[in-house]
């Protein structure tokens, strides 16, 4: 018996080896990011009979073949005309810029004439999530990485229930990975008054499109294709409640009204399509979003961006990385999560160097471990070239809001992070209005009364063994 296990295990060890040894150059060939390249090889290397199977599951990049033929498929990414707007027309040298590549890159221009409505904290979330479902009456969109099974959850579906019943037409798009619970457990009185749910790439290959690694990360909610909410809430009782009660997460969103919901309402759409296969989606999805006479026609300039596995190229990673380079006054940054790549590292430690206030905000404690220990590897650097890092106290930081200089502001699904950056579906909505940049400021700065900025020398002084789990945790985190 014991030499039948000794047998075996000679046998599958040979075979680690042997398709380690096969899948080092096509891991090579591929392109991907150094570090990810890196930590791929590693981890195969080191452990093939973790590191290959591994790869298959995770890592492997069959499915975007089936992602890149998605984008436009229904035909409705140049629906939005109206009030268009050349990014040489943006009010700065830094905004012209930054949507001239964001254009460049896929995103399409940037469009004026919406009220932006800057959301901060769950309990107005809520509100504003609640009422736009409740105002609908031809037709609501959502889509969300994670649905909670909890109270808030539950909420949330029978809302939209309500309004199915009422004769709404309600499509309910959420990530098959971030929300399998709720899938599973509490959509199911949706379906039963009427409403379509659909799942954005199962995990398991029992499907013809699967990933268990490129995951859905976008938050959507659109009533009859005219006010959107989007950023980075989540729904459940973590991320939104009628209440200010202990444990809810700072998070921030926006609510939109105006011409660029065309731009979100054509992303949804797309995205409904890729999962479903329903090109020919029904309502007056596209209505007319022109606001009365006298009204703001050339107010609330953005541009919507959605990055991911099905742009040829990374139009948020771009903006940012462009913004970030033209700074000249402040970088301010929000994020859960940051575990940059080496360029956006480098390019906030120029900006220091150049005298910009780089302020990166981030939780003191986070719910994803590893990512928190990968980000904080990250400190030392920044730190000596003079960005100032401040740990939010009082709960879990959810937020993903940058500002740079007085010129653009960012609000969406998308971390400081690789994955954020070159994995998932992502959406940013980047702000070019004086009046929304300063409200994203105000809320920052809010935050910052709340947080305590890191001392460098008492963070130089932490134990060898954190330091090692730190660049660990960095050497692997793009596998993840």
């Amino acid at each position: 018996m014991h030499d039948g296990w000794r047998i075996a295990a000679l046998i599958l060890s040979t075979a680690g080896y042997v398709l380690a040894f096969i899948l080092i150059p096509r891991i090579i060939l591929e392109r991907r990011q150094p570090a990810a390249t890196v930590a791929w090889v590693l981890s195969i290397a080191l452990l093939p009979v973790v590191g290959v199977p591994l790869y298959f599951l995770v890592g492997g990049r069959r499915i975007r073949r089936h992602i890149r033929a998605k984008i436009g498929a229904v035909g409705y990414l140049e629906s939005s005309v109206e009030n268009r707007v050349r990014p040489e027309e943006l009010p700065s040298p830094v905004s012209a810029t930054c949507g001239r590549v964001l254009t460049a890159a896929g995103a399409p221009p940037p469009v004026t004439g919406n009220r932006v409505t800057v959301i901060e904290g769950g309990v107005a979330a809520y509100s504003a999530a609640l009422g736009l479902i409740e105002e609908a009456r031809d037709h609501i969109h959502a889509q969300f990485f994670i649905l909670d099974v909890d109270i808030i959850g539950k909420r949330f579906i029978h809302a939209l229930a309500s309004r199915a019943r009422a004769g709404v037409r309600v499509r309910l798009l959420l990530d098959a990975v971030g929300s399998w619970r709720a899938l599973r457990q509490i959509v199911q009185p949706l379906r039963k008054a009427g409403g379509e749910v659909a799942e954005f790439l199962p995990a398991l290959p029992l499907h013809r499109k699967w990933s268990a690694h490129l995951r859905n990360h976008r938050k959507l909610l659109i009533a009859d294709g005219r006010k959107c909410f989007t950023g980075g809430m989540n729904i459940g009782n973590r991320y939104m409640s009628p209440r200010n009660e202990p444990g809810l997460w700072r998070d921030s969103a926006v609510l939109i009204q105006g011409t660029g919901v065309r731009d979100l309402q054509a992303l949804f759409l797309d995205d409904w399509a890729f999962a479903t296969e329903e090109t020919g989606a029904e309502g007056d999805l596209f209505p007319d979003l022109s606001f009365p006479a006298g009204g703001e026609t050339r107010g609330g300039l953005l541009q919507v961006v959605a990055s991911g596995p099905d742009r040829t190229m990374r139009p948020i990673y771009q903006g940012v990385f462009t913004a970030f380079t033209l700074a000249r006054r402040r970088i301010w940054i929000a994020t859960p999560y940051f575990v940059p790549d080496d360029a956006i590292s480098t390019c906030l430690e120029n900006a220091a160097l150049r005298g910009v206030d780089v302020r990166l905000l981030v939780p003191e404690k986070s719910d994803l471990k590893t990512v928190w220990l990968a980000g904080r590897s990250y400190f030392d650097d920044l730190m000596m070239a003079g960005v100032k890092i401040h740990l939010y106290l009082p709960t879990n930081l959810h937020s993903k809001v940058l500002i740079i200089d007085d010129d653009v502001g960012v609000v969406g699904s998308s971390n400081v992070d690789i994955r954020s950056f070159f994995l998932n579906f992502e959406l940013g909505v980047f702000l070019y209005g004086r009046k929304e940049i300063e409200a994203l400021a105000a809320g920052f700065t809010a935050d910052l009364s709340r947080s305590d900025e890191l001392d460098p020398s008492a963070f130089g002084r932490r134990p060898r063994i954190v330091r090692l789990l730190e660049d660990t945790s960095r050497i692997f985190s793009p596998l993840f």
